[in-house]
């Protein structure tokens, strides 16, 4: 039997991953659809298998999640295992800010929304450990001392001071640099694609308050697939499609200028592979001045938003 079956929508799949990683890194096993759901398998009977066959289910909790139609048959499957939570076969671990109704809060949750990365990974190894949470060391008496009564030394043989730690020694050789690994490269990947859709969006409305004759449209596929359109006294100046795409040597993030047919690219930026993550550019163009701002060899998420957005304001200066 499974250990854990990570439940979660789409907008929160990099925060599924990230827990997935950090519970098989400490010796669980778990069952996560971005990892464990193949093409041309039946998503129905894999979650129908996953909910059934994983000893406790972990919801990713957010607003998203409590909206979600699809995500309430996997917690519900795992509470009527377990109504009264003697087993805690249902642990909801909050990954931003959101108020839980009805049967869900009463359950205690794991909450690491709040907290940088160390702090949440022993959060949440705490949280999923079912033994009782007493803490290994003594806790600081809470009273105040009382005046006049002297402490007492333990009358019993006490154990010798332990010897002090030898000071740290100062390491002879630089840092080691280590390789990202494919979750690294991924969760970047799935990050800079939700800068550049949250720069699109706010530039657009700007866009429009800044200038009257222009006119803003924005459309969502999905979380990881929209199209930006502006029309200029009426008609469209300005398009282009932007999405994750593994349609080529590795996941990328596609772009479609104008209104080319089916999956046709006119930039590509795949995550690099020197150096620390970034995003490298593969089609520029080469005669766009604004081009020039930026190492299109190593662009960060808010660079690679920044030039997608001048590529597609560009036909506004013609």
């Amino acid at each position: 039997m499974t250990d854990f079956f990570i439940s979660y929508t789409g907008v929160d799949e990099s925060w599924a991953e990230w827990i997935g990683y950090v519970l098989e890194e400490a010796g669980f096993t778990t069952i996560i659809q971005a990892w464990d759901f193949r093409p041309g398998s039946n998503f129905i009977l894999n979650m129908q298998t996953a909910a059934s066959s994983a000893d406790r289910t972990i919801m990713v909790l957010s607003p998203d999640y409590l909206k979600s139609q699809m995500a309430a048959p996997e917690w519900a499957a795992a509470f009527l295992q377990d109504p009264q939570a003697v087993e805690n076969r249902l642990l909801p671990v909050m990954v931003r800010a959101c108020q839980p109704s009805g049967m869900l809060a009463a359950i205690v949750q794991i909450r690491i929304h709040e907290l940088e990365e160390p702090d949440a990974k022993k959060a949440l190894l705490a949280g999923v450990n079912s033994k009782r949470a007493k803490p290994s060391n003594p806790p600081a008496f809470p009273g105040r001392p009382v005046a006049g009564i002297a402490h007492k030394d333990f009358p019993g043989t006490s154990a010798p001071a332990a010897a002090a730690p030898p000071a740290p020694r100062a390491s002879i050789i630089p840092k080691l640099r280590q390789a990202p690994t494919d979750v690294d490269r991924r969760r970047f990947l799935k990050q800079g694609i939700e800068t550049i859709r949250q720069t699109f969006e706010a530039n657009l409305k700007q866009a429009a308050q800044d200038e009257p004759r222009l006119e803003p449209d924005f459309t969502a596929a999905t979380s990881v697939d929209f199209t930006a359109e502006l029309f200029l006294d009426g008609q469209s100046k300005c398009r282009t499609r932007i999405w994750l795409s593994s349609e080529s040597r590795s996941e990328s993030i596609a772009v479609q200028e104008g209104r080319a047919s089916g999956n046709a690219m006119t930039e590509i930026l795949y995550v690099s592979s020197e150096g620390d993550l970034s995003f490298s550019s593969t089609m520029p163009s080469g005669y766009n001045g604004d081009e020039q701002k930026f190492d299109l060899k190593h662009l960060s998420a808010e660079d690679a938003a920044a030039y997608l957005w001048q590529r597609f304001v560009r036909p506004l200066s013609y």
